[in-house]
């Protein structure tokens, strides 16, 4: 329930074009929390369509947050045939995604763009496409 009212709580202030500040904590914690969701059975069951194009044959992604402790901002996600995993992890990726907790957050719920430098503080290092096409796949969406 945090996730939602943080992220719609985002939507509302920038529809009324005012700031929306979050701690880097609760945004790593929120992060966490969207990809346990994502690489659950639940999810599967739920969002079967999903679940299947976020597999891979041993894809990576790593998210990465600039503003947080030890490796409380550090996300490791591999696409595997048989559904994608995470582990709040460093490791080399073929995609690295870069930014404060909250950029990465709003990044992963489709409310900030992944490329563009003009509205975002993230940066992508390796397979750009590869982090676009999980971020196309996991809307919260009714399919």
């Amino acid at each position: 329930m945090l996730n939602e009212a943080v992220v719609h709580g985002f939507d509302a202030a920038n529809a009324a074009d005012r700031p929306a500040d979050l701690d880097a904590d609760i945004a790593a914690a929120l992060i966490s929390n969207h990809l346990a969701m994502l690489t659950s059975p639940t999810w599967e069951m739920q969002r079967p369509a999903s679940a299947h194009a976020i597999r891979g044959t041993g894809q990576t992604l790593q998210w990465l947050a600039t503003d947080t402790a030890d490796d409380a901002g550090a996300w490791f996600v591999e696409q595997r045939p048989d559904g994608a995993t995470w582990q709040p992890t460093t490791q080399q990726a073929d995609v690295t995604v870069t930014g404060p907790a909250r950029s990465l957050l709003l990044t992963l719920t489709r409310r900030l763009p992944l490329t563009d430098r003009e509205a975002t503080d993230i940066s992508v290092d390796g397979d750009t496409d590869l982090a676009q096409h999980w971020l196309d796949n996991t809307a919260h969406v009714s399919g």
